[in-house]
């Protein structure tokens, strides 16, 4: 006797709302430069490729040369010829899932009169067992051939992605951590440097090769979808030991993916999709979805929270404010949202803040005992000011934005190109 089964796994095209940030209306001014500083034109450096090689991914792996290891059961054992329990059924597909195998086949034996149940609930459980896994299954048809004690259950599995380019992704995640301490870092610093990481690398959009639903796809095009941020932030802070969950639920655009994450024995919730601005702003982070509650989150996202812990405490909920960050020596200068953008300071030891300049700022940046940023109440000019709040003065007298610093050198962009000071 035999029967088909087609199971079709619907993927959900989770679409990020496009926030309107507006135009900023700025005075002309004349360019004034102090006598401290050289301001230099290096547009046509940035034309040909000279700088800013550090915001630049490059992918180092082709697909063509990776091989996936081999992965063993949750038991350890080796697969059988045969499985004769549910459990065993279930070891079998989890075996194959994990492998990323496209067609396989599992002989059942034992009682068949509920075979179809068996075999639902056995790819569900095998599923569960890994949210990365689980995230990553697409389309699923199963054909089998059965008599009263046995099964022949033939499978044909899609992915969003393959076994090279899992192989791609665990290389490129272990080649990021490498650049980190986790032995030295707390859970809120590991959670923060995924997320800064996810959110600085990564452009929302659909135009992508690969699925941009997977995590291979922000990793290696760096673009993507909510689905595709949420499992790499699941697959990063797995690695960095941090427990975590993967949360599908509702927006008011439809499907939405997110993460829920346990720092310090406490559940919150993690939207690296929505921390990311649109259109995508290089290297800007925002903190309203970080390490929040589900009261905060059920403002603007919904989900079956019977499937999930609970996220109530609310001992950073302060990180809502924080936009522009620059972080340094345990303390955060950010731009405060919630007091028109003013320039703030965060003690990541207490969890107080305190204002350190009545200014606007926006593109933060800092070198030294001097945080540079663009004075949005006045004129959108290059500001310096030391990190305890003093000596505040203008740097460049003309719109600036972009701000960021490598090898010893502040870089911004003007309406005249983008130009460099040395520090």
């Amino acid at each position: 006797m035999l029967k088909r089964i087609t199971l079709v796994v619907i993927l959900l095209v989770f679409i990020k709302p496009a926030y309107d940030y507006g135009k900023q209306i700025l005075s002309d001014a004349q360019n004034i430069l102090s006598e401290d500083n050289v301001i230099t034109d290096v547009t046509s450096k940035v034309l040909s490729g000279e700088v800013m090689k550090d915001i630049e991914k490059t992918v180092t792996n082709s697909v063509e040369e990776s091989q996936s290891p081999m992965v063993a059961t949750t038991s350890g054992a080796v697969l059988p010829d045969k499985v004769n329990s549910v459990e065993a059924l279930t070891d079998a597909f989890y075996y194959y899932f994990s492998q990323w195998e496209t067609n396989f086949t599992i002989h059942y034996v034992g009682s068949t009169s509920d075979i179809e149940n068996i075999i639902e609930r056995a790819t569900k459980d095998a599923a569960a067992r890994d949210q990365y896994i689980q995230g990553h299954l697409s389309d699923r048809k199963i054909e089998y051939e059965y008599s009263k004690l046995d099964a022949k259950i033939t499978v044909h599995q899609q992915y969003l992605t393959n076994a090279a380019q899992e192989e791609i992704v665990n290389r490129e995640v272990a080649s990021i951590l490498s650049t980190i301490s986790p032995e030295s870092m707390t859970d809120f610093e590991k959670v923060k440097f995924v997320n800064d990481y996810i959110v600085k690398n990564t452009a929302y959009s659909t135009e992508t090769t690969i699925s941009p639903h997977s995590a291979c796809a922000v990793l290696q095009e760096g673009k993507g979808v909510c689905q595709g941020y949420a499992l790499l932030a699941l697959k990063m802070l797995q690695e960095l030991g941090v427990e975590t969950k993967y949360v599908v639920g509702e927006v008011y655009t439809g499907g939405h993916a997110w993460n829920l994450v346990k720092v310090d024995g406490q559940w919150y919730h993690l939207d690296t999709t929505w921390n990311d601005p649109v259109p995508d702003r290089k290297n800007i982070v925002s903190y309203k979805y970080f390490l929040t509650t589900d009261a905060k989150m059920k403002l603007d996202h919904s989900w079956n929270q019977s499937d999930y812990p609970t996220a109530t405490n609310d001992k950073y909920t302060v990180m809502s404010q924080v936009d522009h960050a620059y972080e340094v020596d345990g303390a955060i200068y950010y731009s405060n949202v919630d007091d028109n953008h003013k320039l703030y300071i965060l003690d990541l030891s207490t969890g107080k803040t305190k204002r350190l300049t009545e200014a606007r700022a926006q593109f933060i940046v800092g070198y030294g005992n001097w945080i540079y940023f663009s004075n949005y109440s006045n004129g959108a000019f290059l500001t310096k000011i030391k990190t305890n709040g003093t000596e505040q003065s203008i740097v460049y007298r003309d719109e600036v934005k972009d701000l960021f610093i490598e090898d010893g050198f502040l870089y911004f962009h003007t309406p005249d190109g983008l130009k460099q000071m040395e520090l």
